[in-house]
């Protein structure tokens, strides 16, 4: 029989353990043969970069470590989840008991975790259709309505991975929810999750339960399912089946051809690692005050380019004008999403509410790759001027769109969309 696999053998971690085997034999070789540290000279700096980075990568266990002990209580590990609230329910799973671990975890659902939750679902087309539902649940679950939120959560989740696979939904018995390189999507995650909330409840119960048996609940068996516990649990899931679908949307559903690392790669990869936390560290936080074009309204071009005000300034310009190509453009992205679709996403999101001018109020350099810079909207309605202030987040991304510092060349600011969700969405201004 052969040995179960885990997260950690995905490849992309593997890979990462790989090299750190790899380095560690080449170690021992710099230490033990003197002719090795006239070959590698530069080892012993690299050695200590590449330890500090394989302490960090002690990180990749937990998703293993957490299904280990909650996949069985209804509970997966998934790309988004908080890694902070994984490991501390593992450390109270293992010192005070499960009960005292599931409760954090339920408690971690609380408004700022559905409110992020929700806002990435907005990122996949087949989840985005449902988010009015899915506000409803919110508002139930953060009520103490438990009992109305879950059905409901149970048929999104049900619906959402029927359309995602175009094949079956989630309690399907022939469901397939793996997907390659992806947490969530493991054959320990949202495969095996399933067939928990699938189990046969062939007796009407009285009792409470603390797994969202869909059976039970959806034909009326259950009869005390109704408390946080399993609603947390709903919530997860359809978190982790989000998480699912970008990975599909970024063709991880089969294996991609190997891409070999050489050593010459790796060096460069630590070299690259030491300039960006050197320019960290140089790196200070602006004083909006101080500021002498605050606050700015007209011409954008009399802004300093590549700066975060800049950034938002020209976005804002391109919606007052309608000009949604280059806002799709401008936006900050979690999936690969052809550039056509982007602008058809974009005029759907920004086409309902468009401001006529705005003005640029200040900005908060909150990190070396994140501002929020600080603007005023105005909208027409009704013959009337309406002012909306928001505060729109800003990151500094590289060409592989990885967070960069702003000092580093080659990079561009991203906008976020969820820094106008009380704007675009809203029914009326």
């Amino acid at each position: 029989m052969s040995k179960p696999k885990k997260i950690i053998d995905n490849p992309t971690s593997a890979e990462l353990l790989r090299q750190f085997e790899a380095f560690e034999s080449l170690e021992a070789l710099y230490k033990d043969f003197p002719l090795a540290r006239k070959l590698f000279h530069k080892m012993e700096n690299a050695s200590n970069e590449f330890l500090k980075i394989k302490k960090q990568a002690e990180i990749l266990k937990v998703p293993d470590q957490f299904n280990e002990r909650f996949a069985s209580l209804g509970w997966i590990a998934y790309e988004s989840m908080n890694m902070e609230v994984m490991q501390k329910a593992i450390n109270i799973h293992d010192t005070e008991g499960k009960d005292a671990a599931e409760k954090i975890l339920a408690d971690s659902y609380d408004e700022e975790t559905l409110k992020w939750g929700i806002l990435r679902l907005n990122g996949n087309r087949d989840f985005k259709k449902r988010i009015r539902l899915t506000e409803l649940a919110r508002e139930d679950y953060l009520a103490g309505r438990h009992h109305a939120c879950i059905p409901l959560l149970l048929s999104l989740l049900d619906g959402l991975v029927n359309d995602v696979s175009k094949h079956v939904g989630f309690f399907a018995v022939n469901v397939d929810i793996t997907a390659w390189d992806c947490i969530a999507a493991h054959e320990t995650g949202l495969q095996t999750l399933a067939s928990i909330l699938t189990k046969g409840r062939n007796k009407t119960n009285e009792a409470g339960i603390s797994i969202p048996y869909r059976n039970g609940i959806l034909h009326g068996r259950e009869l005390a399912f109704d408390n946080k516990l399993v609603a947390a649990k709903c919530w997860a899931a359809l978190f982790a089946a989000r998480d699912w679908a970008g990975a599909l949307d970024d063709g991880k559903k089969e294996p991609k051809p190997k891409e070999e690392v050489s050593w010459r790669q790796i060096f460069k990869q630590i070299s690259e690692t030491n300039l960006m936390k050197k320019s960290i560290e140089e790196w200070n936080p602006r004083i909006s005050e101080n500021i002498p074009y605050f606050p700015f309204e007209g011409n954008i071009s009399s802004l300093p380019e590549n700066t975060p005000e800049y950034a938002v300034a020209a976005f804002l310009d391109h919606w007052c004008n309608k000009r949604f190509g280059p806002i799709a453009d401008a936006l900050l992205y979690f999936t690969d999403t052809p550039k056509g679709k982007k602008a058809c996403i974009a005029r759907q999101d920004f086409g309902k509410h468009v401001p006529t001018s705005f003005k640029v109020l200040g900005v908060d350099d909150q990190a070396a790759a994140v501002t929020h810079v600080i603007a005023e909207l105005r909208f027409k309605i009704d013959d009337q001027e309406k002012i909306k202030e928001v505060s729109v987040r800003a990151i500094y991304q590289d060409l592989e769109n990885n967070a960069s510092v702003r000092s580093m060349p080659g990079g561009q600011w991203r906008i976020v969309q969820n820094s106008f969700t009380g704007i675009i969405y809203a029914h009326s201004l």
